[in-house]
């Protein structure tokens, strides 16, 4: 006899299947006909509409019953990311899609960039400027640290146009994981923390808009080789958080 986990599972599988047998937008029957239908209990279908529901697949709407409804996704990602509960080696897996994602989206970068996107990383580069100037000239720790604490929310506000651009709905949304994930890792307060970083933000962005995306990949695999290099420290660090 399977147990009642594997019975919830089975059942949210087989009302999964109904879905895909019947009109995707059309309302679901109701908990007691899916007894009928699939030969559990009550409880059993209330659990696994129950999941359904928190994976975004259904949804309950008033006077209209339970519906289904086109899911996010990474729409269920973002709860768990959120509690912070990943292991090392989920988030490990995360950070290296991302830099996966970041070397091979340049086509449809330079596909969508407008002036509106170039004017966005035009002031996001300068701002990012100021603040390195600023980090140079300050003998305050206090102030480094607050410093750099703005300089890893810019760091991640470039990243994030740029998969932005991309105009692809489910890039951003994996892209809000991560600016989750990212800001979890310590500021560089180290005054020559660009002394290894091979292109800098202000090298992407003058080939954004001057140069190929071919020139652009290139460019993003050398800005992120310190971040591939130094990946498990940083993983690390997000895990100790």
């Amino acid at each position: 006899m399977k147990d009642d986990v594997s019975l919830v599972e089975q059942t949210q599988r087989d009302i999964l299947e109904y879905i895909s047998k019947n009109n995707s937008n059309a309302q679901l029957p109701k908990e007691q006909e899916f007894v009928g239908l699939l030969g559990v209990s009550r409880v059993v279908v209330r659990e696994a509409l129950s999941r359904l529901r928190a994976l975004g697949i259904i949804e309950t709407k008033r006077k209209k019953g339970t519906v289904v409804v086109v899911p996010e996704i990474f729409g269920g990602l973002k709860a768990i990311v959120m509690s912070g509960l990943l292991d090392r080696d989920t988030l490990r897996d995360l950070y290296q899609l991302r830099l996966m994602l970041e070397i091979g989206m340049a086509d449809f970068v330079f596909r969508n960039k407008n002036e509106e996107i170039i004017r966005k990383l035009e002031e996001i580069v300068a701002c990012e400027v100021e603040l390195e100037r600023q980090l140079i000239r300050t003998e305050d720790d206090d102030e480094a640290r607050e410093i750099a604490e703005k300089l890893r929310d810019v760091d991640i506000r470039f990243h994030s146009t740029l998969f932005e651009t991309t105009a692809n709905k489910s890039l951003m949304d994996f892209q809000y994981l991560l600016r989750h994930l990212f800001s979890l890792y310590a500021p560089r307060v180290k005054k020559d923390f660009h002394s290894h970083t091979i292109v800098t933000h202000v090298g992407l962005f003058n080939l954004l808009r001057n140069g190929t995306a071919d020139a652009f990949r290139m460019a993003m695999r050398l800005h992120l080789k310190t971040q591939f290099e130094n990946m498990e420290v940083l993983v690390d660090k997000a895990v100790t958080k």
